[in-house]
This record gives structure tokens, C-alpha cells and sequence, in this order.
């Protein structure tokens, strides 16, 4: 039917309309296995949060003391000026041994400063040489 020009005939044409019903829309079966596996699934989290609890309940730690008075079992290294170079090991006991984090720092920078420099071969630089050096813009 072809749209009426006039005002009247559009208005009897509109309400001749009538929509259509739309068809169901379709509908997905869920399986019945989704609930089952969900529950298999939380038996098998529960009960490998029991062992892993019994693993660590009953497995033995070894006893660690990180009280002050640790410090008391540090050997003390007393680093002299010309005889000792600078090790991890005498930076550790300072830094173990020091009031403070401060101090032991400080410490630590002038047993750098005081320790005797090891020779290096004719044509070799130390890394802290070649980064030290200034660069000319």
C-alpha cells in the first residue's frame, strides 16, 4: 500500500499498523556437569589446603634468632689501616656491629678510603677509575 499524502489519510494509515509478535528467542541448555565439576573442583582445593597446612605444621624449621643479641655471635673484625683490604665479609661485620645504619655506612666508606689498593696489570683500569673519570663536553 502506497503512502497517502495528506495529513488525514497518513493518520489512517498509521493506525492501521499493527506490530508482529517476535519469535522466542532461543534457549541454551546448560549441562548438568558444570555443578559437578565446581564441587569436584572445591573438594580438591580443600584438600590440598589440608596437606599443604599438615605439610608445614609438622615439617621441621630450622630456629633462627634475629634478636639484638645475635650481634654478639659476629666475629668482630678489627680492619687495620695497611694490612686488611676491604671484603664483604668486614663491610658485614661492620654493618652488623654499628649503632647505626649512618655509622656503619660511614664506616664502611672510610675502610674503603684506608685499604690498601691492589696493583693492576700495565694496560688495565679499575671500573671505579673509568667511571670516575669526568667527561669533556
Amino acid at each position: 500500500m502506497p503512502i497517502p499524502d495528506d495529513d488525514d489519510q497518513f493518520k489512517q494509515y498509521l493506525k492501521q499498523f499493527h506490530p508482529l509478535t517476535p519469535e522466542p528467542l532461543p534457549t541454551v541448555e546448560r549441562s548438568r556437569t558444570t555443578p559437578q565439576r565446581l564441587e569436584f573442583a572445591v573438594w580438591v582445593a580443600a584438600a590440598a589446603l589440608v596437606v599443604a597446612t599438615a605439610f608445614l605444621l609438622l615439617y621441621p624449621r630450622p630456629k633462627t634468632d634475629h634478636s639484638p643479641s645475635r650481634t654478639e655471635n659476629v666475629a668482630q673484625i678489627e680492619p687495620s689501616p695497611k694490612t686488611q683490604q676491604l671484603t664483604i665479609r668486614s663491610a658485614n661485620a661492620l654493618l652488623a656491629t654499628a649503632p647505626s645504619f649512618k655509622t656503619a655506612v660511614d664506616d664502611v666508606a672510610a675502610e674503603a678510603l684506608r685499604s690498601p689498593r691492589i696493583p693492576l696489570p700495565d694496560g688495565k683500569q679499575s671500573a671505579l677509575a673509568v667511571l670516575s673519570k669526568e667527561k669533556k663536553l
